[in-house]
């Protein structure tokens, strides 16, 4: 069962970064197909957090991470967030243990904060490259699986960002 949550994350990465190459990096492809991947990762986003009490506070400070941030500002993350809370709606929030929740979100927080200062040239070197690949979020979900013993977290965080990464290269590729 667990390969198949972690597939979903994976397919979660890739999603989430299709949609950003279609509405921030102009990939030549019809902005419905965009929309219709803002929904399927927020389907997905809601199945994980619905189902998977253990994954759901990472799922979520994921989320509010980048919208306390403002990285929701194109109309597919809209929709993508839109149809996660209409979904978890539906399915219900499991009990989240907050101390996992504050950890994942402070470490999400950092990362988009500072992704962007790396992207502004304001960070050189191994914090530049720390940065640039949000790497605290994944230290933190080694951490904290290392804390729990459940491994799935980190493997999870690692399975959003091959997929998030792979898609990215293909559209360096293609785009």
């Amino acid at each position: 069962m667990d390969i198949i949550i972690i597939f979903y994350i994976f397919l979660i990465g890739v999603l989430t970064k299709f949609a950003d190459l279609i509405a921030d990096d102009g990939l030549q492809i019809m902005w419905a197909f965009s929309y219709a991947t803002g929904i399927a990762y927020g389907i997905l986003i809601a199945y994980i957090i619905s189902t998977h009490p253990l994954l759901a506070p990472m799922a979520m400070a994921a989320v509010l991470a980048v919208l306390l941030t403002n990285k929701i500002d194109r109309s597919p993350h809209n929709i993508g967030i839109a149809s996660m809370f209409l979904f978890l709606a539906v399915w219900g929030f499991p009990s989240i243990e907050i101390w996992m929740m504050a950890a994942f979100l402070v470490a999400g927080v950092i990362d988009e904060v500072g992704n962007d200062r790396a992207d502004q040239g304001k960070f050189k070197g191994l914090t530049k490259k720390i940065f640039e690949h949000r790497l605290i979020f994944d230290i933190t979900a080694f951490i904290v699986s290392y804390v729990t013993g459940e491994w799935i977290i980190v493997i999870s965080s690692l399975g959003f960002e091959a997929g998030y990464l792979m898609t990215d290269k293909l559209g360096d590729r293609f785009g």
